[in-house]
């Protein structure tokens, strides 16, 4: 393997509620989001970070007889393709990779001997106990937490940050970009009634679908998408330019 590992987070067993009461004052949540109910996982650790291009270059590197199924190159994308090696954009090392499929997302931390977390994983490490709306708080977002309303063709790589940077956002856990930045690929398939019938420990979605889900936000998606509970999806073979992902490991 050409690259270190990316540093990761213990999240400790224990029960958390997941989902999002959507009748509020601010008239926020979808119908996806509840009912809210409580979850018990075990133990697991999950990257600090998302994956950054210089990480998952290396691993296109090894795979670049499927790498057009995992990635896409393209103006917007932190990895670019010269002299027959996939490599950062000079400058932007420690910047996310984006224009990720979900199969490139499922492949590399498969290849780090990792997984994607799940949907249930992803939201306790991002919002911790006590049911905050932000990885930070309940506090509305701005550029002094994450990437926030930064517009692509105004702000260029500028409307992305390094991985390891606004630590003034980070979650209870300690990691970075749980809203903002990029979109990020879970394990789960997505069903917009699963609330209704997950089981109470460490659920793992649905059995089968046609989307796979994506949380966090991006660097220009409004509040309501950064919230811990919004759950996007889209389907496990797109590939689009705000679409990255960071990896999750069981603990035995």
């Amino acid at each position: 393997m050409a690259c270190q590992s990316t540093e990761m987070v213990k999240v400790p067993e224990g029960s958390f509620h997941m989902g999002f009461v959507i009748d509020n004052d601010m008239e926020w949540g979808d119908t996806d989001e509840e009912p809210v109910h409580e979850v018990f996982l075990d133990e697991f650790q999950i990257d600090r970070y998302e994956v950054t291009s210089a990480e998952f270059s290396s691993f296109l590197n090894e795979h670049k007889d499927q790498a057009k199924r995992f990635f896409q190159l393209g103006n917007a994308v932190t990895i670019e393709f010269k002299d027959g090696i996939y490599r950062p954009r000079p400058g932007l090392e420690r910047y996310p990779a984006n224009r990720v499929s979900w199969y490139g997302a499922d492949a590399y931390c498969r290849w780090k001997g990792k997984r994607l977390p799940t949907e249930a994983e992803w939201e306790k490490a991002a919002r911790g106990t006590d049911q905050r709306i932000f990885p930070w708080g309940d506090q509305h977002p701005d550029n002094d937490y994450t990437t926030y309303r930064r517009p692509f063709a105004k702000n260029g790589f500028q409307a992305m940050e390094p991985v390891d940077s606004m630590p003034q956002g980070r979650s209870p856990y300690g990691l970075h970009f749980m809203a903002g930045n990029v979109w990020e690929w879970v394990a789960d398939w997505y069903r917009d009634d699963y609330y209704e019938v997950s089981p109470r420990q460490n659920p793992k979605g649905p059995e089968s679908g046609t989307t796979r889900v994506m949380r966090g936000g991006n660097w220009y998606y409004k509040a309501y998408y950064m919230r811990t509970t919004y759950r996007f999806n889209d389907k496990p073979e797109s590939i689009k330019v705000w679409q990255g992902f960071r990896c999750a490991q069981s603990i035995q």
